[in-house]
């Protein structure tokens, strides 16, 4: 089967979806940092040991491999890292595998914003959200492929979601026919697989 980057873990149903953590892998998604537990000099001053498992409103799973995923949500914002193994009860010390590929600027954004929050730093902003331009555009995508899948025409979605109106000859040439079919495949795109595209936003790795 292939791998679709995340875990199927159960969650309540009640919880709304933006308080519900999602679970992915370091290799699909740059903001999950991937953690290993490394020996370090006590005495050293730079040495930030770090109990894991006890970081207050954490979120943590075992997979089916035995690798544990920590959701962490200290604040408005929520991190997310990963480790092979089940860390260590108590204090410890870890490093970051850092991947140098094109989405390193991105999974370097992740760890500082991490690093902060664990040391008690303000995090700064997240640099790469999306712009609410192109928030507004994938509500489009979700309403025209629902409205799609109910079986309304592409007309019938220009009329609701672009304002549309005229009769059969005016349709024929009008931008928004193209349009709203562009809405409709894109979110096609999106189900079979390419929504983890927006994962790693605004960095584009392959042409669709």
């Amino acid at each position: 089967m292939p791998n679709d980057g995340v875990c199927d873990f159960p969650v309540d149903p009640a919880q709304p979806a933006s308080r519900t953590p999602v679970f992915w892998i370091p290799e699909l998604s740059p903001d999950v940092t991937e953690l290993r537990e490394a020996l370090a000099d006590a005495d050293d001053p730079a040495v930030v040991p770090i109990n894991l498992t006890e970081l207050p409103d954490l979120v943590a799973r075992l997979d089916e491999d035995e690798a544990w995923h920590g959701f962490w949500r200290p604040g408005s914002s929520a991190h997310q890292f990963w480790l092979p193994t089940h860390p260590p009860d108590g204090r410890a010390t870890y490093v970051v595998i850092l991947p140098f590929d094109k989405l390193l600027e991105l999974r370097a954004e992740a760890v500082l914003r991490l690093w902060r929050a664990l040391v008690g730093r303000p995090e700064g902003r997240r640099a790469h959200d999306f712009p609410q331009q192109t928030r507004d555009r994938h509500i489009l995508i979700l309403r025209a492929l629902d409205g799609r899948a109910d079986g309304a025409s592409y007309r019938t979605l220009a009329e609701i979601l672009l304002g549309f109106r005229g009769r059969k000859a005016d349709w024929e040439n009008d931008p928004r026919k193209n349009q709203v079919r562009r809405l409709v495949a894109d979110g096609q795109y999106y189900v079979r697989g390419g929504y983890r595209d927006l994962l790693h936003y605004p960095i584009r790795l392959a042409k669709r």
